[in-house]
């Protein structure tokens, strides 16, 4: 079955997809002679990651992203919490929204600065977890109207309590919550775990980091972000998954077919969990 990449993203979210495209490309443009070494120092399973390829996969996140900030109040306020490439920041500035893009940047050196520099060129304003906390203390209380957590959870240590108490704070009455992070019971993953082989980053990638490791610490099932979002007093709590990896391949056959149509008939099998919550209104 051919995998008709990006078309086939553009037929499910034909109003946004232009803009999450674009987003893309914009992301992409400066890896070519960037020194990205800096963000495997703390997570060593990211040295000679196929950046480009990930990003490109990524335009089916950006345009759930897309869709659901289409809902939120037009020229609203929008922290992108672990922004790194700033994908989703671009998408949601071209869109109009004044967007904050927040994480380590200065911790990767100069890393990054292609990005940073082309986010506030787009009218995005960079941000530093150096300054306002990695609990978010200075941000101001409901200053958001909508907050993206992508890709964020499974990197967040001990628990992610903390920071989704923190979203919650930041948000105002009725805001958003936009989040995705990996299905722990993807059906990939359960494979490999009946070949007793494990579904965490390889240990060789933690054993040997200096701490702090940045790499996964734990990955959740949708009932668990459910549980999750409930637990922090989110309300109209949305939680659905969805596939993005498999859009490397050019088609689909024998044992990727045969699992991609059992994900097709089991969402808590596929790849991604993306979820959907909002504040109480006042």
């Amino acid at each position: 079955m051919p995998v008709d990449f990006p078309a086939c993203v553009e037929r499910e979210f034909p109003r946004v997809f232009a803009t999450a495209w674009a987003a893309t490309e914009a992301a992409l443009q400066p890896l070519d002679g960037a020194d990205l070494s800096p963000l495997a120092r703390h997570s060593p399973g990211l040295l000679g990651y196929d950046w480009r390829g990930y990003l490109r996969c990524s335009v089916a996140r950006v345009a759930r992203v897309a869709d659901e900030l289409s809902r939120v109040r037009e020229g609203g306020r929008v922290l992108d919490v672990g922004a790194y490439f700033g994908n989703f920041t671009r998408a949601a500035a071209s869109m109009g929204f004044r967007v904050d893009a927040l994480d380590a940047f200065r911790a990767y050196g100069d890393a990054l600065r292609p990005w940073t520099a082309g986010l506030e060129a787009a009218g995005a304003k960079p941000i530093d977890f150096a300054d306002v906390g990695l609990d978010l203390h200075g941000l101001a209380d409901g200053s958001y109207d909508a907050v993206l957590v992508m890709g964020v959870l499974e990197h967040v240590p001990h628990s992610p309590r903390q920071l989704l108490r923190a979203v919650h704070r930041v948000l105002k009455p009725g805001g958003t919550i936009v989040l995705d992070t990996p299905n722990i019971a993807y059906l990939y993953n359960r494979e490999r775990l009946a070949r007793g082989e494990s579904i965490m980053p390889p240990l060789t990638s933690q054993f040997d980091c200096d701490p702090p490791f940045e790499g996964h610490h734990r990955e959740y099932t949708m009932d668990e972000v459910r549980w999750m979002l409930e637990r922090t007093a989110f309300k109209h709590i949305v939680v659905d998954a969805f596939n993005y990896s498999l859009f490397a391949l050019e088609t689909l056959q024998g044992r990727d077919l045969e699992l991609y149509r059992r994900m097709m008939a089991d969402p808590t099998a596929r790849e991604v969990i993306f979820a959907t919550a909002r504040t109480p209104n006042a």
